[in-house]
């Protein structure tokens, strides 16, 4: 990995993302963070990301802990916060039994799929996500996905996570029963590549709007979920995450379903087998999974690259 560490870096600037058959002998998060570093030496954390994970091994953690049953759309990894990762890199550990599959989707094809009047306003508007995060003893009253506050930051300490919200420019506000409200900064919708210099889409508009929510759980055939959402979105709507302009207005349904479904077009499925490993652009391409039946595990590590701005 460090011998074709430039040769991986052109491909994934060419094509977006690689993936490169034949580790079986790489059986844990310690072996993985070795062979990994070799292509991405700078891996860092996932403080402030969404999906629920647990770190095994220094900078390796799970993929994605949201349960079989449930799809993942396409998104670039914290394209919601300044500090997102440059890469992303998947181990297979154990295929699924059924379905399971990674979903790539090339975000400059994204670009030009969406509406361009749509594409217009959040260009000059910006965006930013509003989290409702509860705390361990309140998860169960959340609908969606549910990661808590002293998940997403790393303590169960409230004093920690105000000194991190100011630090990174995010509002917090804590609410009854120990839940946080969070507000995100200000992201622009679009991105430039610093190697390539491709314009993409770069956001998640379309994956925390309530809407966007109701409409994955009918997608999934997920009908508790979608009971759920429907009735915290007329009677607590609070308790949702959410995504708001940049000047604080929530983006209006129908542009965020829009969005949503154009990416869903592009989505493109492989099959992960043991010992595989997928390396993906976190600026050029979008990644998902779909639904699986069966004991599929995959680790992942998060990196940046040296020089290049936050993504």
């Amino acid at each position: 990995m460090r011998r074709h560490r430039t040769e991986i870096a052109d491909t994934l600037h060419r094509s977006g993302a690689l993936l490169i058959r034949g580790f079986p002998r790489v059986t844990g998060a310690e072996q993985y963070e070795s062979v990994i570093a070799g292509a991405f030496p700078q891996l860092r954390d996932y403080v402030g990301g969404t999906s629920p994970r647990t770190r095994l091994h220094g900078r390796i953690m799970t993929a994605t802990e949201t349960p079989p049953a449930w799809s993942i759309p396409l998104h670039q990894e914290m394209a919601y916060t300044s500090n997102g990762p440059h890469r992303v890199a998947f181990l297979c550990l154990i295929p699924a039994t059924r379905g399971g599959l990674s979903l790539l989707g090339d975000m400059a094809a994204a670009l030009e799929s969406i509406p361009r009047d749509c594409r217009d306003e959040f260009e000059r508007r910006g965006i930013r996500l509003r989290r409702a995060l509860p705390s361990r003893r309140s998860m169960v009253a959340k609908a969606g996905i549910q990661k808590t506050w002293q998940e997403v930051f790393d303590t169960d300490d409230s004093r920690q996570v105000d000194d991190i919200c100011r630090r990174r420019d995010w509002a917090a506000t804590w609410l009854d029963d120990d839940w946080l409200q969070l507000t995100q900064e200000r992201m622009p919708a679009v991105r430039r590549h610093p190697v390539t210099g491709r314009l993409v889409w770069h956001n998640q508009a379309h994956f925390f709007a309530p809407a966007c929510m109701i409409e994955w759980a009918v997608r999934d055939g997920r009908t508790q979920d979608e009971k759920e959402l429907r009735e915290a979105l007329a009677a607590r709507p609070e308790s949702l995450d959410n995504v708001l302009f940049g000047d604080g207005a929530p983006v209006p349904a129908e542009q965020a379903v829009a969005i949503s479904r154009s990416l869903a077009a592009l989505e493109v499925g492989t099959r992960l087998e043991e010992g595989d490993v997928l390396l993906i652009d976190n600026i050029l391409m979008a990644h998902g999974r779909s639904s699986f039946e069966g004991p599929r595990r995959l680790l992942v590590a998060l990196a940046d690259e040296p020089g290049w701005a936050a993504a």
